[in-house]
């Protein structure tokens, strides 16, 4: 992903965005930042966006992490993952607005797996 792209992903999360993070982490649950709001985008080995999700889990400082460690624990698809990169959100944001700024994001990235996945346990 281009930096001006990211920074045009960023203004899309207004005041809820609590730092700019341009550069991908491997998608690991150890690689994630502590966030326990954000949005994220996963893209393949070839450079395409092939997801985009959110998380919501404002109790939990490590939600991002934990959620992202279910996905590639219980879902195959999360294979084709090379690199993500998250817009980590103010634990305070309304869940609306976390699902609304993902929604806005993946209908901006158009990610070739748009179909919304089973909740991990």
């Amino acid at each position: 992903m281009k930096q001006g792209t990211y920074k045009a992903l960023a203004e899309l999360c207004g005041p809820y965005l609590v730092r700019q993070m341009p550069e991908p982490v491997v998608p690991r649950a150890e690689a994630m930042p502590d966030s326990s709001c954000a949005v994220y985008v996963a893209e393949d080995f070839g450079g395409a966006v092939c997801y985009v999700g959110s998380v919501y889990r404002p109790d939990d400082s490590r939600g991002l992490a934990n959620h992202i460690g279910e996905y590639r624990t219980e879902l195959p698809m999360t294979g084709k993952w090379a690199r993500v990169y998250v817009l980590p959100l103010s634990g305070d944001t309304p869940e609306s607005d976390v699902r609304r700024i993902g929604g806005d994001i993946a209908g901006w990235l158009l990610p070739y797996d748009r179909k919304r996945w089973q909740q991990a346990s």
